[in-house]
């Protein structure tokens, strides 16, 4: 970042910006009428940029690595006997350690191969049984030893069987009957004929895929005055009905091997890299790797050299570039110059065609820009990235072959893909989205989901009472999704959007009227900021003041003060107040280690609260293995009423704390009794409750929080009525399918016959 930063600063001294911003095509032609002396300057640095990233690379020594690792996995995976893990936790314990041997193995091929073969054997044990083929075929792609390959055949023809699958088992069926079998094997391929023939007999049922029923109960409206395009209800729609999806062709992770790179899955149980990404870019399977190959093709060496994560929003614009270009090339193609192209864009842009029979590049073009109206120094930045990633295209990538049959000189395609970038991240600015998922609690970066020995029992079925410890919620991807962009904002807003890799399913958060207006909210909402903590960016950023009817209102922060009430602590006061946001530089949660100069003063008796008991608690959370601390915990909690009033959110915060604590200690195997365990679902309950009132009863800090009372009432720790696991159930529905899976799962296996 620290180089970037210069050669960025170096460049800023060579261009200026005369006249002002006009369009992105104006601003990179102006760009190319620089000096001749200058721009060469200007464009050395970005090539010795560009040289400068690249990171050496030592076959030699990736080869030594993913030995030690297959090595070390194989003696895991052979282990046994007393005193050893249970075979669940040895193999999977295996398969981490052979997946660290793909990873690092990288480009040495032959290591390469076997670490996918030893992994997908111990998959295949497991019952990871689709993951254990694609890495069968992964090892055979990457020239595993012809003497052994008939062992690779025979695992991928069992996984065939298992996932039911006939046209590949008997193709891999058919190549063994070719090969030189021992007895073992060969009988092997006489009961794998026979499974085959059943199967046959049987007939198999297509794959069905799960998916959301969206009614259309959205239009699309246009205001020529501030409002623009908005969506409008066409119908009366209920709280909780679906109102729209859709799914995004463009997408990045936040942080690297976090998620697919096609599909944006979390739960990644055998990710496969790209080998020459230095363990960069990963995928759930060899589908989604294939399904990208036409955008990492051109992604590949940046990745390679670290480039892509320097440059926030433009990485996005960038991969925007390259999903569409292909589809906009059919009506650009015969366009002579750079000028002709670029009016045929903006042309695209104003086609009125109705929103369902739009394709996806004409919406994204369409979606508003604030570039104009940015600060001098966030324009040039944004203006330097777009250049950045244009000039690697084209030394590194053969991304402009693609435009070899335009009459149009490269030259010119290099403007238009200059501008197009910059075009996308001022759009991006104003409409990109940010997508959560749920990830295991504590999770390394180099670790994977469903390779957790601890978590669990057989494949997406967790080991009783580990709920929760897959719940901690993250932001994981940043996500282009124009048709949710078309929705205006508001700080109560209208909708729920549930990420789901790369869809989004979008609910209505409260009842809406027909003809009413469906709004999302770009910040933090009414519940949970002040009124100036949301003005700000909405300002910097979407370049407006919000006028909705919280902002409006005669007290616009009353809503989120409820959830700061407290109780003077003075004993000739004790009155209930609202500390004085001005006084509070308006940030209210003083606990904060980045608020702890704000304290709080009681409005009514003008006194400063000295709080004393909130690091005495903190002091029993510290000590809750200890029985009697724990009790004095417990009581401490039901003592925290005497200070803040009703849902207050320290109480939430302090809740957590407690019940994180105390779930540590159930993990170590801490002993509790009864009472112990009545008063943390207590515990948990009311979280839960003020979480509802704050956040929402289907948001994910609620569903993250819910799997500890799961939990207890999985492990028969704590009385629940039917109506309270149905309706903890009903949550689920706002879940990604792959979390909802496993989450179904957990119920069935251990919650389902206490409804009876």
């Amino acid at each position: 970042m620290d180089r970037l930063a210069r050669v960025f600063s170096q460049q800023d001294e060579l261009i200026a910006l005369d006249g002002g911003y006009k369009d992105e095509y104006e601003t990179f032609k102006s760009l190319d009428s620089l000096p001749e002396e200058k721009l060469a300057k200007f464009q050395q640095l970005t090539l010795k940029l560009l040289e400068d990233l690249e990171q050496p690379h030592d076959r030699k020594k990736c080869a030594e690595r993913s030995r030690s690792l297959r090595e070390e996995g194989n003696i895991v995976f052979r282990g046994g006997g007393p005193g050893s893990p249970p075979d669940s936790e040895r193999v999977l314990s295996a398969c981490r350690l052979y997946t660290g041997a793909v990873f690092e193995a990288e480009d040495a091929l032959d290591e390469l191969a076997l670490a996918f073969a030893n992994r997908g054997m111990a998959l295949q044990e497991f019952g990871y049984y689709r993951e254990a083929y694609d890495d069968c075929a992964n090892a055979l792609e990457c020239g595993y030893p012809e003497r052994l390959r008939h062992k690779v055949i025979m695992r991928q023809a069992h996984c065939a069987w298992k996932l039911e699958k006939v046209e590949p088992l008997e193709e891999h069926l058919t190549s063994l009957e070719q090969l030189q079998l021992n007895d073992s094997f060969k009988q092997q391929l006489e009961e794998l004929k026979e499974e085959l023939q059943y199967l046959k007999d049987r007939g198999t049922d297509a794959e069905t895929l799960e998916e959301d029923v969206c009614t259309n109960l959205e239009e699309i409206h246009t205001d020529p005055g501030e409002r623009g395009r908005y969506m409008v209800a066409k119908e009366p729609i209920a709280k909780g009905q679906i109102i729209f999806s859709e799914r995004a062709a463009c997408f990045v992770p936040l942080e690297q091997r976090l998620i697919c790179q096609q599909c944006a899955a979390t739960l990644m149980s055998a990710p496969i890299p790209c080998s020459k990404c230095h363990q960069r870019v990963v995928y759930c399977s060899r589908k989604c790797r294939e399904g990208h190959a036409a955008i990492h093709r051109y992604e590949c060496s940046a990745y390679q050299r670290d480039l892509l994560k320097m440059l926030g929003v433009s990485h996005l614009a960038l991969r925007l570039v390259l999903a569409y270009m292909p589809q906009m090339l059919t009506l650009l193609q015969y366009r002579t110059c750079a000028q002709e192209i670029w009016e045929s864009i903006l042309n695209m842009t104003k086609q009125t065609e109705e929103q369902e029979t739009t394709p996806e590049y004409l919406q994204s073009l369409r979606m508003v820009s604030h570039l104009e109206k940015a600060s001098q120094a966030e324009l040039v930045y944004h203006i330097l990235c777009a250049n950045l990633l244009q000039v690697y295209l084209k030394e590194h990538t053969d991304y402009f072959d693609q435009f070899q049959f335009s009459p149009a000189s490269t030259k010119d395609w290099q403007l238009i893909t200059s501008a197009l970038i910059l075009r996308s991240a001022g759009q991006l600015l104003a409409n990109g989205h940010v997508g959560d998922a749920l990830l295991p609690v504590g999770m390394e970066p180099n670790e994977f989901a469903l390779l957790q020995p601890d978590l669990w029992q057989y494949p997406l079925h967790l080991k009783l009472g580990q709920l929760h410890n897959l719940a901690h919620s993250e932001l994981i991807t940043a996500i282009n999704l124009p048709y949710l962009s078309l929705c205006n904002h508001a700080c109560a807003p209208s909708i729920r959007t549930k990420f789901d890799g790369c869809s989004v399913v979008n609910y209505a958060a409260k009842d809406i009227l027909a003809g009413e207006e469906i709004f999302n909210c770009y910040t933090r909402d009414y519940r949970n900021s002040l009124k100036l903590q949301r003005t700000e960016p909405l300002r910097e950023v979407y370049k407006f003041q919000c006028s909705c009817v919280k902002c409006t209102q005669s007290d616009p922060d009353q809503d989120y003060l409820n959830f700061h009430r407290y109780r003077c602590e003075k004993f000739n006061c004790r009155q209930e107040f609202l500390p004085d946001v001005e006084l509070q530089r308006n940030n209210l949660s003083w606990w904060l280690p980045s608020n702890a100069d704000n304290l709080i003063i009681c409005t009514v008796c003008k006194e400063r609260q000295q709080c004393v008991w909130y690091n005495d608690f903190l002091d029993l959370v510290e000590g809750c293995g200890d029985s009697s601390k724990r009790k004095a915990l417990f009581k401490a909690f039901d003592d925290l009423d005497k200070w803040l009033v009703d849902h207050h959110s320290l109480k939430r915060n302090l809740a957590e704390e407690v019940v994180t604590a105390c779930f540590v200690e159930i993990d170590e195997g801490t002993s509790m009794d009864v009472l112990d365990y009545e008063n943390l679902a207590r515990i948990i309950r009311k979280q839960l409750e003020g979480t509802a009132a704050q956040c929402g009863e289907t948001s994910m800090e609620y569903i993250a929080q819910m799997t500890y009372l799961w939990d207890l009432i999985a492990l028969k720790k704590c009385q629940s009525s039917k109506e309270e696991i149905l309706g903890l159930r009903g949550k689920l529905d706002y879940l990604a399918n792959e979390h909802k899976g496993v989450f179904l799962n957990y119920y069935n296996d251990f919650i389902e016959q206490q409804c009876k």
